[in-house]
């Protein structure tokens, strides 16, 4: 079998290694372009999000295998065809219990939001802004979704104590430890918010502009799920007029290929910050989560066998 990887940089040097053991291995970066164009010849794709996969219905592919959570950048198609199979870490809640990266890079960005720090500040010049500084103690933060990332942010922000308010969907998520409230009670007394809710049918445009419009003006939302999970049009005129805060990791396609002017433009604002999709990538992240997948796929291939 043969093996493409459009992004090899994005992978631990232990699954490429393990990898061109079993199959004929291209590691070669490409664009999207380069990369759509030859897929279609390999029996297996190994990708993470940065490469959206199209489908084509006489393509090779037999295994495509992605260690992630999210799986909008992979066809809907793929899933469909019997004949294919995606693996994936979207629902491995055990295993992704031991994955922190981004619980880690969540509290990065609240820390960098709150100290109102630019990244490219001169210390002399910044200096005089220092009392602009704000600590976590004794602040109301919203947790919006009470799941695998959401508890432990809750239990970190704890130890702050600050004062935290969760909304959860799902009853059987709940607990005693925090205080559960309705979404309109987060939006309108939190001074953060933390969104920590999946991308799915259900949460497309979960935060719209009706909802947007509930939140008071410098309040700071922080985002490691996916862009599109809220109205970014909406959010980014807020962002623009300084009414609130922007820390996020995660901004959609359709955002990034339609308005890459703008961003830039509110890149050089301090109230707004994009991370360009990096809070899971931690050499000790990658690794577990390439191994596992390469595993899996060692099982999916015996059984095929």
């Amino acid at each position: 079998m043969k093996l493409l990887c459009p992004s090899p940089e994005l992978f631990s040097e232990k699954i490429k290694k393990n990898l061109k053991f079993k199959l004929k291995c291209n590691f070669l970066k490409m664009n999207n372009r380069e990369f759509n164009n030859k897929c279609h010849d390999y029996d297996v794709i190994l990708l993470r999000f940065n490469n959206v996969l199209k489908y084509k219905k006489n393509t090779k592919i037999k295994y495509i295998l992605c260690p992630t959570t999210g799986t909008e950048h992979i066809d809907n198609k793929f899933f469909q065809d019997k004949k294919i199979q995606v693996l994936t870490l979207k629902n491995k809640i055990n295993f992704l219990n031991n994955i922190r990266s981004t619980i880690e890079f969540t509290v990065y960005l609240l820390l960098l939001s709150i100290r109102n720090i630019n990244h490219k500040f001169n210390l002399k010049k910044y200096m005089p802004k220092i009392l602009f500084q704000e600590e976590i103690y004794n602040k109301n933060i919203g947790i919006i979704g009470y799941g695998r990332i959401g508890k432990k942010i809750c239990n970190i922000l704890k130890s702050f104590d600050a004062k935290i308010k969760v909304y959860e969907i799902n009853k059987f998520n709940k607990s005693r430890k925090y205080k559960f409230v309705s979404l309109k009670n987060i939006l309108k007394t939190c001074r953060v918010i933390l969104i920590h809710i999946p991308l799915n049918d259900k949460n497309q445009n979960f935060l719209n502009s009706k909802k947007l419009k509930l939140i008071n003006k410098g309040t700071i939302i922080i985002n490691t799920s996916r862009g599109d999970i809220l109205d970014e049009k909406f959010l980014f005129s807020l962002v623009k007029k300084n009414k609130i805060s922007y820390f996020t990791d995660v901004i959609s396609k359709k955002t990034l290929n339609n308005q890459p002017k703008l961003i830039n433009k509110l890149q050089k604002q301090n109230n707004f910050y994009y991370s360009n999709h990096i809070a899971g990538l931690t050499k000790e992240s990658v690794e577990k989560t390439d191994l596992f997948i390469y595993k899996n796929f060692l099982k999916k291939i015996n059984l095929n066998k």
